[in-house]
């Protein structure tokens, strides 16, 4: 099961190109979610933030990759799923939530709210007849 999330927030780290088994890009990043709460003397002040694991798969991970770096805003909708896997050295199974976009579903963006941006547009990979 999944559910569909967006948010806003900055890249932790800059992103890094992967290529799963079958030679597909993705890049695999975490994104921070920071919030401002009133302190008790009335002062705005930024709480902890929230940490999103993000994988991005397909053309939107080259893009990614290509233009952003650590601290840059973007936006991510996607598909939040649970992945598991045996721990190597326990053998106990561990998970971690993550938010999964596709060219199926899904997309990512530089967010525009405190910076501005060119928009280039990638060149489509040539089409077999």
């Amino acid at each position: 099961m999944s559910t569909t999330i967006t948010f806003a927030g900055n890249l932790a780290e800059a992103p890094e190109l992967l290529y799963t088994r079958e030679n597909k890009p993705f890049v695999s990043c975490r994104v921070l979610v920071n919030r401002c709460v009133k302190n008790d003397e009335g002062e705005w002040v930024n709480d902890e933030p929230t940490a999103h694991n993000v994988k991005i798969f397909c053309s939107a991970a080259t893009h990614v990759h290509d233009s952003c770096g650590s601290g840059d805003p973007i936006f991510v909708h996607g598909l939040e799923r649970t992945e598991s896997w045996p721990d190597k050295e326990t053998g106990e199974k561990r998970t971690k939530d993550v938010v999964v976009v596709d060219n199926r579903f899904g997309e990512v963006g530089v967010s525009l709210k405190y910076v501005s941006a060119r928009i280039e547009r990638a060149a489509r990979p040539a089409q077999a007849s």
